[in-house]
């Protein structure tokens, strides 16, 4: 019993030398980390979010300043206005065009520049994109 209330108050002892040591090296111009307030993670409303480290969402509004970048798709600003749900067939097609030549690495930056744009992509094209993106 004894050998173990030696051992207690040695870690009590060096627990209050690391909290003095601690005290002391830090600089009071030191920031502390900020809390984000709300405390909670806002949950991601991308379909994908559950299968990628980065929301598709978080980085559209990561980009945002930057200056619109075409992927050889002009042809799609003529849509600008346009309701997701207002296309044709041949519409759709156009897009698919476009859709099927990207890079893989350019599916979120063309999505960034379609939204910059103010080109609704159709819902069927959304799907077929984040099909693409999590291939």
């Amino acid at each position: 019993m004894i050998p173990a209330f030696y051992i207690f108050v040695a870690m009590v002892v060096i627990g209050v030398i690391l909290y003095v040591h601690d005290r002391l090296t830090n600089k009071p111009d030191e920031a502390a980390p900020e809390e984000v307030e709300g405390g909670e993670h806002e949950e991601c409303s991308d379909d994908c979010c559950a299968t990628n480290e980065v929301c598709p969402s978080e980085m559209l509004l990561k980009h945002m300043n930057e200056p619109v970048v075409y992927y050889e798709d002009e042809e799609l600003d003529a849509f600008k206005g346009r309701e997701a749900d207002s296309y044709s067939d041949d519409e759709l097609e156009q897009w698919r065009d476009v859709l099927y030549t990207l890079k893989h690495d350019d599916l979120l930056g063309w999505e960034r520049s379609i939204k910059k744009r103010g080109i609704a992509i159709p819902d069927v094209i959304k799907e077929e994109l984040m099909g693409l993106y999590n291939s």
